[in-house]
């Protein structure tokens, strides 16, 4: 009798996270030059991918949530946005993942903005003051776009609930966000 040796289920786990990560990888790329529809088609391949084999209580899962909900809310598609994203931020609290909070937030923050809920999207953003807060500009690379403290804070003038680290990421992020400020 032959014996096959079992399956390495650490190992499949591994790749199947390498593999959903290039996907989010692509999606983002995808997502920056505008073909939503692309992007969307490989979040949710990743998903497939990762999703019967991890937690749903892991970080790389809230990760990928995050991505989805972001790129509804660039697609105008609010309450998937919402939906998503209040998933992502279930897990990133559970598990203490400040880094996903923050994007979680914020972009939860945006979505509250693109309807108009103003005050929300700012006391969404001020709850992570002085320390988890993160930039207003989505331009800016993801590792430096945090707040350590609030010395350097820069808050816009107009509906005081944009925070920025600089007065030049606040400026690069003008044409996005003058659509949506409250002069």
């Amino acid at each position: 009798l032959a014996f096959s040796s079992p399956p390495n289920s650490s190992s499949d786990s591994d790749d199947a996270l390498s593999e959903a990560l290039s996907l989010r990888s692509k999606a983002r790329h995808m997502d920056a030059r505008g073909n939503y529809h692309e992007a969307e088609r490989l979040l949710l391949r990743a998903l497939e991918i990762i999703e019967p084999r991890t937690p749903s209580s892991d970080t790389a899962v809230a990760s990928l949530w995050n991505s989805l909900g972001e790129l509804y809310l660039h697609m105008g598609r609010l309450d998937d946005a919402e939906r998503w994203l209040n998933k992502s931020l279930d897990v990133s609290v559970a598990t203490r993942d400040f880094k996903e909070i923050t994007n979680t937030r914020e972009n939860l923050a945006r979505v509250s903005q693109a309807r108009s809920e103003l005050l929300k999207a700012k006391a969404l953003r001020m709850l992570g003051a002085p320390d988890d807060m993160r930039c207003g500009n989505s331009g800016v690379f993801k590792t430096q776009s945090y707040f350590r403290g609030f010395p350097d804070l820069r808050i816009c003038g107009g509906c005081k609930g944009a925070f920025y680290c600089s007065s030049e990421c606040q400026r690069a992020d003008w044409e996005r966000h003058q659509k949506l400020c409250r002069q």
